[in-house]
């Protein structure tokens, strides 16, 4: 018995090895990753004047002259906040708006449907005539272009449920609640939580957007800082921008989305 034990603790710890190891292994792909997209960036700069395609060093000296006098501080609390936003109204709306598409598929499916196929630039437009320019508007674009995604995924997750479990469930007669606790929640986390990994990337998307069009009123975010640096040809600064972007949605999904996977999730490493 104790050989036995000391056998499967063995193997135990070896796992634990051979999963950090994978960590590791994915640590120095994504790292490798991003050393060869940023060497190949350089040398193609490196045969295009800068303000055709500006090099490495340019672009970050731009995100800290930003940094320096404020404009980066104040953009980036703009554009996440109106992507904060926008991110929870879709999350509430669009998980309700899956359980009414699971329960009523044939009269709601249409009008999402609707809202998905309508050109994400159509609904800027309209926003703008709606709400006139303000930031509320730029809510009310990322809001549109979020929420069907949670829809989809939520009522992809709820037709996933083992209907013997919910029989079960009856059988002992359990409540509502505890049905909806223990069986429908942890079926449907794996879809919520991937629809609203996908669902940020587009309203990361959509905020530039919305703040393009929405112009100062925005509150200067990014999209609108993208704009003026368009509009007055600096080409350097359109790139500084949008390489902050993409910093900005990577931190999003490593600092939030992540950690929120991992702790719905456990259940799985028990």
């Amino acid at each position: 018995m104790k050989v036995a034990l000391s056998s499967f603790n063995g193997m135990g710890a070896a796992f634990r090895r051979g999963c950090g190891g994978a960590r590791y292994g994915r640590l120095v792909a994504a790292t490798a990753s991003f050393a060869v997209l940023l060497l190949a960036w350089q040398l193609f700069s490196l045969t295009q004047p800068s303000y055709v395609f500006p090099s490495i060093p340019h672009i970050f000296s731009d995100i800290a002259a930003f940094a320096a006098d404020g404009t980066l501080a104040r953009a980036t609390f703009a554009t996440v906040k109106s992507v904060a936003a926008g991110a929870a109204l879709s999350l509430i709306v669009g998980t309700l708006a899956g359980f009414a598409l699971w329960r009523f598929e044939a009269f709601f499916a249409p009008l999402l449907n609707f809202a998905q196929t309508v050109p994400y630039v159509v609904w800027a437009l309209m926003s703008m005539i709606w709400f006139g320019l303000t930031q509320v508007s730029v809510i009310f674009t990322i809001f549109i272009a979020g929420f069907t995604v949670i829809a989809f995924n939520v009522a992809a997750g709820l037709q996933q449920i083992d209907q013997q479990l919910i029989e079960m469930t009856e059988s002992v007669r359990a409540s509502r609640y505890m049905t909806f606790r223990h069986i429908t929640l942890p079926s449907l986390t794996p879809y919520l939580v991937s629809g609203s990994r996908t669902m940020i990337a587009v309203c990361w998307k959509i905020v530039v957007l919305a703040e393009l069009f929405a112009g100062g009123a925005s509150g200067g975010g990014i999209g609108y800082n993208l704009y003026v640096g368009w509009e007055f040809n600096r080409t350097n600064e359109v790139f500084a921008w949008t390489v902050w972007l993409v910093v900005l949605m990577m931190l999003t999904d490593w600092l939030v989305i992540a950690p929120i996977e991992r702790y719905a999730t456990r259940w799985k490493r028990n």
